[in-house]
């Protein structure tokens, strides 16, 4: 299963065309609304992938111009969340609202 698990990975580039290039041809997920956004004099972009990919990337484009980094396992992160959330059904008993409010 560790080896599916899919991390998030920060892309830094000098240039939009350099980050534009590094892209074209991968297959990594950018997330429903990629956001390109402008550290210093970087562009940065979050993207995901599994460990697998992330290296095929790493050796197939030019590492040079594009910083790759691994910054957490997102599914190991999910499966913690996942933990957090009770098992029971929290609607199963159904009490008569209490208050000062209209009683429907």
């Amino acid at each position: 299963m560790a080896d599916d698990d899919v991390h998030r990975l920060t892309l830094r580039a000098r240039s939009l065309a350099e980050l534009r290039a590094f892209l074209d041809g991968t297959a990594v997920d950018l997330g429903c609304r990629p956001v390109v956004r402008r550290e210093g004099d970087e562009f940065v972009v979050d993207v995901y992938a599994p460990m697998r990919q992330i290296d095929q990337v790493r050796s197939a484009r030019s590492a040079s111009a594009v910083t790759v980094t691994v910054v957490e396992n997102a599914s190991e992160v999910g499966r913690a969340r996942q933990a957090e959330v009770g098992s029971g059904n929290r609607f199963a008993q159904r009490q008569a609202p209490r208050g000062l409010g209209i009683k429907e």
